[in-house]
């Protein structure tokens, strides 16, 4: 990338030289329901993938299928989230390397992906690095952006997003989506609109 930007933080300016978004409740609308998925997988809470990696390898590949086809069930009905794709675009024009980082499988983002015709750089799954709130999914995504990980910001509208970016040493925002967390927040920046985080972003040549 060319031109040097930095995202302003606190009052401080810190360099930024690639983007990842989260997909579900980011870059589209919430098209998952999880808690039909609950049910069909008979757990009350916590985190599935975490419930589904304690299993013995006889149930997983059980509970694999019904995850597989409840996301795949979900793909036509992926929409644009709010200023999501006016967001996308503006930082890809201004020479931002992307990527999505989801906990979902390769097949359904790849399948939202051509859905709603998301242009991306990079795409990281569930299938290609441990997910989040690991944060190995977003060292990945910074090899293959071609960045350091310090100058990757991480977007996303749950704390593993928030969490994953912090233990990977990235810069995090919280998208709120108008609605109040019910977790502690530790991120960078929050903002309710994909599109405020524009405000954030300055040409560092720029006066």
């Amino acid at each position: 990338m060319k031109s040097h930007y930095t995202i302003h933080l606190h009052g401080s300016a810190r360099p930024l030289r690639a983007i990842a978004f989260d997909l579900d409740s980011t870059l589209t609308k919430p098209y998952l329901d999880f808690t039909k998925l609950r049910r069909q997988l008979q757990i009350p809470e916590g985190d599935i993938l975490a419930w589904l990696a304690q299993l013995p390898p006889s149930e997983q590949a059980r509970a694999h299928s019904i995850i597989d086809a409840f996301e795949q069930d979900g793909v036509e009905n992926a929409e644009w989230n709010d200023g999501a794709q006016e967001t996308l675009h503006a930082v890809r024009d201004m020479g931002f390397p992307t990527a999505i980082v989801t906990r979902n499988s390769r097949t359904s983002l790849v399948a939202v992906c051509r859905h709603l015709d998301i242009d991306v750089d990079v795409l990281v799954s569930r299938d290609d690095a441990s997910p989040k709130p690991d944060p190995a999914c977003l060292h990945y995504a910074a090899e293959r952006l071609g960045v350091a990980t310090e100058h990757l910001l991480m977007v996303g509208d749950y704390r593993h997003d928030t969490d994953a970016g912090r233990a990977a040493g990235a810069l995090t925002a919280l998208l709120t989506n108008g609605r109040i967390p019910t977790w502690p927040v530790e991120a960078d920046v929050v903002i309710e609109r994909l599109d405020e985080l524009l405000f954030h972003i300055h040409d560092a040549h720029s006066r």
